[in-house]
C-alpha cells in the first residue's frame, strides 16, 4: 500500500512482484500466511446502523488469486491459518469489550472450539504452534503485556516473558524459535525466544537502517522485516548468518522504554489515575433530551451547484443531528437560511425544519420576477451501507412534506400577492465506489445516480423530475481521473408552481429554471503539485491541482405566446484548487474557475470570459 497504492496482496521474488489481489477494505494490516494460503479480516459496516460494524475472515489462495468467504457478521481479529490449511485461530472481540480465541474449520467457517480464558486476557495477533498450541502477545487487567504459550484443549497458559508496559508486536513461528518485536530501550527492536531451552535473545543487525523494526519474517537461510524511514515502511532482508543473536535476561524485559527526556512522564501527577479510590457509584440513564442542542462544528459543502455553510449540532445520546446552514445557488443565484434536525434512533430517519430563501427567480411574460419564499417542512429517510469487499455502496431514499409561502417583490408585488401552497419531495440516491490512495483526487471507479420528484398537494397542478449522475473513470496517469456528468430535468408545462431544481447548469452562466434541461459535461482532474510544505504551523499545502472541463446545457421552454423557446449553453474551462491543511486538523480545499462562454449568457452579463471563487468542499466532517 501507499499515497498512490490500494493495499494489495503481492508475492515478491526478488526485486519482481506478482499481484495476487486487492485486498479488501480493512482497519488492520496484519494478515498470516502458510503454504498458499493467506488469512486476514475485513471490514464491513452495517447496513443501517452506523455504530455497527463487523470484522470477517477472508482466505486467499496464494497460488491462483482467488478468495474463500470465511465468516460474515462477525468480530473476528488478527486470523492464523494452521501449517494444513484446515483450521483457523482468531480473536472474538463482541461489543462487549470481552474477548477469546475460537479456533474455526476453513471448509465451514464454523466454530470448532472456544479456547477457555482463565486468566481473562485480551489476546493479540494468535499464531498456530504445532496443532495443540497457541503462541500470542496478551495483555492483563493492568495493561501490562507478555508473549504466551497457550493450550488449545483447556486454555492453561504459560508466560514466556515477564509482564511489562513495553508493547509486544506480530509474532513469526520458524521451527522451535518465536521472532516479535518488542519495545525496548529508544527503539522497537526484534527479539527471538527459543522454545528448547526457553532463552531469549536480542537480534543485531549491523547494517541498520529506518527506525524499529516490524513484521519479521524468517527461513533457514534469510531474515526479512519492515522498518519506518522519511520516506515511508522499507522492506529489508539479511542473511541469517549476518544477524547476531545476543542473548538477553528475560527479566529485563520487565524495564520500561525510555522517557525520551520528556521529564513531565515523572511528575508526580503524571500516574494520577493509580490515586483515584476505587469507589462505586450510582448508574442512571440520561434523559433522551439530555443537551439534545451541542454544536460543535462549522461545516462547509458543496453539492454543485449549491454551497452551504453550516453550524453542526450533535447531542450526547447522538440520536439527534441538527444544523443552522446558510445556502448559495450559484446557477439560480438564491441565497437561503436554514435550520433543521434529523432524529436518527429508529428505523426510518425522522427529519423537520423550515428554509427561508431570498431572491428566488421566474419568468413571467419574458420578465424576471423575483420572490421570496417560506417553507417549514417535515419527512424521513432510509440511509443504507451496503458496503463489503473491496467498494463501498450507499442508497438512501425517502421524502418529504414541504408547505410554501411566497412572498413577490419590486413591480409584480401586486400582481401576485402572496401565495401558498404545499407540496411532496421524494429522493432516491445511489453510489458505488471502490477504494481511494491517499493522493488519488477521486477512486478510480465511482458510479453515481440521483433522482428527485417534486409535485403538488395543495390550490396548484404540476410535477419537477430531476435525474443526476455521474462515472468516475481512471485518467491517462495513476492519479488522474476522468468525471463524466449528465442531468435531466422535466417539468409540466402548466406554469403554475416553479420549483427550485439543483440543476447543475453548464458552469458560467446564469439560468433559470426551464420546464425541459439536459446536460452532459466532461471533467479531467489531474494533480500538478505536492509542495508538502507549510507557514508558521497554521496551514499546509498538500496538494494543487487542476480540472479541464466542457459542460453543455440544452434548454427547452414557451414564451407567453405559446411559441417554443429552444437554447444551447454551451462553456469550457479550468479549475484550479488548493488543497491546505489547518492547524494539522482541518482539511479545506480553495480554489478559483475560469469558463468560457461559447453561447450568449441570455439571462446575465455580456462577454464570454467568467472568473469565480470555489468555496472549500468541507471542513470538519460531521
Amino acid at each position: 500500500s501507499g499515497y498512490s497504492q490500494v493495499p494489495e496482496f503481492v508475492i515478491r521474488k526478488g526485486e519482481s512482484e506478482q499481484k495476487l489481489r486487492v485486498r479488501d477494505y480493512s482497519i488492520d494490516n496484519q494478515f498470516s500466511y502458510r503454504n498458499g494460503k493467506i488469512v486476514y479480516a475485513s471490514y464491513r459496516p452495517d447496513a443501517r446502523w452506523g455504530y455497527r460494524d463487523y470484522s470477517d475472515l477472508r482466505i486467499l489462495d496464494a497460488t491462483n488469486g482467488k478468495q474463500q468467504t470465511l465468516t460474515n457478521f462477525t468480530k473476528y481479529f488478527s486470523p492464523d491459518i494452521s501449517e494444513d490449511g484446515k483450521k483457523v485461530i482468531a480473536v472474538n472481540v463482541p461489543p462487549q469489550g470481552t474477548s477469546s480465541l475460537h479456533l474455526l474449520d476453513t471448509r465451514t467457517g464454523n466454530v470448532i472450539k472456544v479456547i477457555p480464558n482463565i486468566d481473562k486476557l485480551f489476546y493479540t495477533h494468535p499464531k498456530f504452534y504445532n496443532d495443540d498450541k497457541i503462541i500470542a502477545p496478551v495483555r492483563n487487567s493492568s495493561g501490562k503485556m507478555s508473549l504466551a504459550l497457550i493450550e488449545i484443549e483447556n486454555g492453561k497458559t504459560e508466560y514466556l516473558t515477564p509482564y511489562s508496559f513495553n508493547v509486544i508486536g506480530v509474532p513469526f513461528i520458524l521451527h522451535d524459535t518465536i521472532y516479535f518485536t518488542n519495545s525496548y530501550q529508544k527503539n522497537d527492536e526484534l527479539f527471538a525466544y527459543t522454545l528448547t531451552d526457553k532463552k531469549l535473545w536480542k537480534l543485531n543487525y549491523k547494517n541498520q537502517v529506518g527506525i524499529g523494526k516490524y513484521q519479521p519474517a524468517a527461513n533457514n537461510s534469510f531474515f526479512a522485516w519492515s522498518v519506518f524511514t522519511a520516506s515511508g515502511y522499507k522492506l529489508v532482508k539479511a542473511v541469517k548468518t549476518s544477524v547476531e543473536f545476543q542473548q538477553l535476561n528475560a527479566e529485563l524485559m520487565d524495564k520500561n522504554t525510555s522517557s525520551f527526556a520528556v521529564t513531565s512522564i515523572n511528575n508526580v501527577t503524571s500516574n494520577l489515575l493509580y490515586s483515584v479510590p476505587d469507589d462505586s457509584f450510582a448508574v442512571t440513564k440520561y434523559p433522551k433530551a439530555f443537551r439534545l442542542f451541542n454544536f460543535h462544528s462549522i461545516e462547509p459543502t458543496v453539492d454543485d451547484p449549491q454551497y452551504t455553510l453550516s453550524l453542526v449540532s450533535e447531542n450526547i445520546l447522538n440520536t439527534l443531528q441538527s444544523q443552522l446552514a446558510f445556502t448559495y445557488d450559484r446557477s439560480e443565484k438564491f441565497k437561503r437560511i436554514g435550520f433543521g434536525g434529523t432524529y436518527g434512533a429508529w428505523f426510518p430517519f425522522l427529519s423537520t425544519g423550515v428554509n427561508y430563501t431570498i431572491d428566488r427567480r421566474a419568468l413571467y411574460h419574458g420578465q424576471q420576477v423575483f420572490f421570496n419564499e417560506l417553507e417549514p417542512y417535515a419527512g424521513f429517510n432510509i440511509p443504507l451501507d451496503f458496503s463489503k469487499g473491496r467498494s463501498f455502496t450507499f442508497l438512501n431514499f425517502g421524502s418529504q412534506y414541504v408547505y410554501n409561502q411566497s412572498d413577490y417583490k419590486g413591480k409584480y408585488k401586486d400582481t401576485f400577492n402572496r401565495s401558498s401552497y404545499s407540496y411532496n419531495s421524494s429522493f432516491v440516491s445511489f453510489t458505488h465506489e471502490i477504494q481511494k490512495t491517499i493522493q488519488q483526487i477521486f477512486p478510480q471507479f465511482v458510479q453515481s445516480i440521483d433522482f428527485s420528484y417534486k409535485t403538488p398537494i395543495s390550490n396548484y397542478k404540476g410535477f419537477q423530475f430531476l435525474t443526476d449522475a455521474n462515472i468516475y473513470l481512471p485518467g491517462f496517469l495513476k492519479n488522474h481521473s476522468i468525471v463524466l456528468n449528465g442531468a435531466l430535468l422535466r417539468k409540466d408545462s402548466l406554469a403554475q408552481i416553479n420549483f427550485s431544481s439543483g440543476f447543475p447548469f453548464s458552469r458560467g452562466y446564469n439560468s433559470f429554471n426551464f420546464y425541459k434541461m439536459y446536460k452532459w459535461g466532461i471533467n479531467y482532474h489531474l494533480p500538478l503539485l505536492y509542495p508538502d510544505d507549510g507557514f508558521g504551523n497554521i496551514v499546509y499545502l498538500l496538494r494543487v491541482r487542476a480540472n479541464l472541463f466542457y459542460d453543455e446545457t440544452h434548454a427547452n421552454d414557451f414564451y407567453t405566446n405559446g411559441n417554443s423557446f429552444s437554447a444551447k449553453f454551451r462553456s469550457a474551462g479550468t479549475e484550479i484548487n488548493f488543497d491546505t491543511k489547518w492547524w494539522n486538523e482541518a482539511n479545506v480545499s480553495i480554489g478559483f474557475r475560469y469558463s468560457y462562454l461559447f453561447d450568449d449568457d441570455l439571462f446575465g452579463a455580456s462577454g464570454k470570459s467568467r472568473w469565480e471563487i470555489i468555496l472549500p468542499v468541507n471542513i470538519f466532517n460531521q
